[in-house]
Parts: C-alpha cells; sequence; structure tokens
C-alpha cells in the first residue's frame, strides 16, 4: 500500500475539492475552472485575469470527467511520495512550481510558433504528474511495476508513455488535435528528469557528453585557479617591494575578491 506525504496528501485533497467545487459550480455557468486554466491566448494579450492560472491550472481538473482526476491522483500518489522524500518541504513547492511554469513557458512559446493549435485554455495536473514520474524513472530505472497483466521496467515504461506524447505532440503541431496538453506533459517530464540528474543517471551518448562538459569545467576552474594565485604572488610580491599604495584599483578589487572566498 501506497504511503502518502504529507504534502502529497494535501495537494490531492486540493484536487478532489477544487474538481467537486468546480463540478458544481459548472452545471449552470462558467464554473471555478475556467478561472483557474492556462489561458495563453489572454496571457499573451496581457490579460491581468490570466494571470492566476501561469500556475493554477495545475490544480483544476476538467469537470466533465472525474476520470482526469483519478488518474492524475492515482499517478502522484504512486509516484510523487518518494520524490517528496528528495525534495523535502519547501524544495518540493519549488520542484513542482518549476514544472508548472515549464509548462506554462512552453505552453506560450508553441501558441507564438503555431497559434491555431496550441490556443486552448489548459487544466489539469498532468504536468505534475509528468515530472514525478520522470524524476522517479530516473531514480530508479530498473524497478518493476506491475500493470494489471504485466510487469515492465519503471524506465521502459516511462519511455513508452514519453514517446507516445511525443507522437501526439506533433500531430498537434500538424493539427491533429485531441483536447490533450501533451507537450505540458513533456515539459513537466523534462523538468522532473533533468532536476534529479537523469542525463547523468542513465547510460547514453547524452552520458558521455555530460563527463566531457564536466571534465572541461573542472580544467577551466583549476586553470583559471592556477592563474589567480599566480596573480596573488604577483601583487604580494609587489606589495611587500613598493607598498600597498602602489596597488592599481584592479589589483585592490582583487585582493578584495580573493578575501571573501
Amino acid at each position: 500500500m501506497m504511503q502518502l506525504t504529507p504534502l502529497v496528501k494535501r495537494i490531492l485533497i486540493a484536487w478532489a475539492a477544487i474538481w467537486a467545487v468546480g463540478f458544481l459550480t459548472g452545471i449552470n455557468g462558467p464554473g471555478l475552472a475556467t478561472w483557474l486554466e492556462l489561458d495563453p491566448v489572454g496571457l499573451m494579450n496581457f490579460e491581468f485575469s490570466s494571470l492566476p492560472g501561469l500556475v493554477t491550472y495545475t490544480f483544476a481538473h476538467s469537470p466533465y470527467s472525474v476520470f482526469h482526476l483519478i488518474f492524475n491522483a492515482w499517478m502522484f500518489a504512486l509516484f510523487a511520495p518518494e520524490i517528496e522524500r528528495l525534495f523535502p518541504a519547501k524544495h518540493f513547492w519549488i520542484f513542482l512550481l518549476k514544472a508548472a511554469l515549464w509548462g506554462t513557458g512552453f505552453s506560450l512559446l508553441l501558441y507564438g510558433l503555431f497559434p491555431s493549435s496550441f490556443s486552448n485554455p489548459i487544466i489539469g495536473g498532468s504536468g505534475l504528474v509528468a515530472a514525478v514520474f520522470a524524476a522517479s524513472a530516473a531514480m530508479y530505472p530498473q524497478r518493476v511495476i506491475s500493470l494489471i497483466f504485466i510487469q515492465v521496467r519503471l524506465l521502459h515504461f516511462f519511455v513508452v508513455l514519453t514517446a507516445l506524447d511525443l507522437l501526439f505532440f506533433f500531430g498537434a503541431i500538424l493539427g491533429a488535435k485531441d483536447g490533450i496538453a501533451h507537450h505540458v506533459h513533456l515539459a513537466g517530464a523534462l523538468c522532473g528528469w533533468m532536476a534529479v540528474g537523469g542525463f547523468q543517471r542513465i547510460d547514453g551518448p547524452w552520458r558521455r557528453w555530460a563527463e566531457k562538459s564536466a571534465s572541461r569545467k573542472a580544467a577551466k576552474d583549476q586553470q583559471r585557479e592556477q592563474n589567480d594565485e599566480a596573480e596573488l604572488d604577483r601583487i604580494l610580491a609587489k606589495i611587500s617591494k613598493d607598498g600597498l599604495p602602489s596597488l592599481t584599483d584592479a589589483e585592490r578589487r582583487f585582493l578584495e575578491q580573493r578575501s571573501k572566498r
């Protein structure tokens, strides 16, 4: 049985409560979800009423289908607790906020590039689900999970679902809309994957690139430190010979910066 962590439990309760209010208020009117949705058109037109949707869209779900809420809640309850333990307290909120904003940013970018394909308002916590799912797949790639009749490795399951999101995403660019914001899933997944260093954890050409990049950075840092030590020795020798008044402004700034290390 899954053990829910404190913040995960609060988010699930909030999702359920907001869905219920949205369902009741949406019977004879626009409903609560309309006020929480991410509206690319409104945001790009600088409509003040659209600003809360930058983040609040992740707390609303379609009031016309409870299955949207149930699936997201099940996936979030399955994978989010371990990520909250990895990023406790405010760090978990920051993790989720980043995932939400990545989804917002990608949505606005796509609306700017393909306005006819990505103009619809967006609601749902799927981006947050994708983020914790991706982080779990990167952290525990060999973990085996049961899917009704079959068992599959977590990483493989993640790759398959991400590939499907990519397929439908490119379909949306070409005009095939299915009413699902696959690009928000992809943005959340990339955010979660990178938050735990997924590319460094999983073998592949990207890992060798990351290792080479880290090696080059370390070499540059080492060379910079050697140059600084040589400059420090030169300045100290100058002080010993000619005194402090002989230092230039640049040399004084260098000594001040070194003293703060």
